[in-house]
């Protein structure tokens, strides 16, 4: 498994989720991909004048697929959003579903929450596909990275041995940097342990809606 476990500051998040791009141009080949920081990766391929086409086919995916997902539901405290522009998919996904407590190995029932996601793997830079591991503020800072260092891996590695291609998929930890709420009951720490998965057009994408028609 390449080593991408990065952690990432809240400045530089935040400038990745208002679409400032941090790259001068696109990256063209894996092997520089590994190299780049959760925000450039995020913001590393320019839909361009094809933006309108990317988010129709983005808007399409989100409901046609995701939402009507029978495991990631409202009910199992699963999310799925649009950020950039509405271009980026995010799937929340609770840690509990994932992992047991202070544990880094998958559930077995893990796998049912992370099968929708090998579609967009299938086909090499259709999609970049991060995964983003969070937790809350307990423990000390170097238990708080290596968990979610490890956790991380746990998911990059079941994709990597559920036979897709894992090229562009990239595994982050942020620690507790990027709570969704105050860590200050029982209730919002559940919320902030949990997995994100990014999906972002890439550069195939890109290339079939230049020919006016998306699909997977």
């Amino acid at each position: 498994m390449r080593n991408l476990l990065k952690t990432l500051s809240r400045v530089m998040l935040c400038i990745a989720l208002a679409g400032g791009s941090i790259l001068p141009a696109a990256a063209e080949k894996t092997d520089e991909l590994d190299e780049l920081s959760f925000a450039e990766i995020l913001n590393s391929v320019d839909p361009g004048k094809q933006v309108d086409l990317v988010r129709t086919f983005q808007e399409r995916e989100a409901s046609n697929v995701l939402l009507r997902n029978r495991n990631l539901t409202e009910a199992n405290g699963c999310t799925v959003d649009a950020i950039r522009n509405r271009e980026v998919l995010v799937v929340t996904i609770p840690a509990n579903k994932l992992f047991g407590p202070n544990q880094t190995e998958l559930l077995e029932s893990a796998s049912r929450f992370l099968e929708p996601f090998k579609r967009y793997l299938k086909e090499p830079d259709m999609y970049r596909v991060l995964v983003v591991m969070h937790t809350d503020n307990t423990g000390s800072e170097a238990y708080r990275e290596n968990l979610t260092v490890e956790r991380a891996e746990a998911v990059a590695d079941w994709f990597e041995t559920s036979g897709v291609n894992t090229d562009y998929l990239f595994p982050f930890a942020m620690s507790d940097d990027i709570p969704l709420v105050p860590n200050d009951t029982f209730e919002n720490r559940d919320r902030n342990r949990r997995l994100e998965i990014y999906l972002v057009p890439g550069e195939q994408m890109i290339e079939k809606a230049k020919k006016g028609r998306i699909a997977l």
